[in-house]
């Protein structure tokens, strides 16, 4: 039987990582060494090309779920143009990041950018980025950088 990367044998290492990682570049340098693993793993684990949002919404959750790594709620925000990704049950590292238990939030953009890549005809110049973190609920728009 194979152990979740929550395992108890991996907390120690998990919060030293978290620590080591934070005290050499800074969160910019952390945030950017995390979105790039968020990619990897996208590659690692790509989402099935489908031709809905809703049906692109239950292969992601899928992942997700295989990964232990949360759920997620895709919707398309009209108005500005954008997707919204509301994910919920972000693994933690203990209190690690801001707010405490987020410190994977970066992860989360690499992930998305990655599968959302991967869609025929994806538009390049679109980027996912945190909209708003709560211990809850990491909540990502895709849309035209700022």
């Amino acid at each position: 039987m194979s152990e979740t990367p929550t395992a108890p044998q991996w907390r120690v290492f998990l919060y030293a990582l978290a620590d080591e990682v934070d005290g050499l570049g800074g969160p910019g340098a952390r945030d950017e060494l995390l979105r790039n693993i968020g990619r990897r793993m996208a590659l690692l684990r790509p989402a099935l090309p489908v031709p809905s949002l809703d049906l692109l919404e239950v292969e992601i959750n899928e992942i997700l779920n295989v990964m232990g790594w949360g759920a997620a709620a895709l919707r398309f925000n009209e108005a500005d143009h954008q997707l919204v990704i509301a994910h919920t049950g972000l693994p933690r590292i203990g209190a690690a990041g801001d707010p405490p238990g987020t410190w994977l939030a970066a992860v989360l953009e690499g992930l998305y950018q990655g599968w959302l890549n991967q869609i025929p005809g994806a538009d390049p110049a679109l980027v996912v980025r945190r909209q708003s973190v709560t211990q809850h609920t990491v909540t990502l728009r895709y849309a035209r950088a700022a």
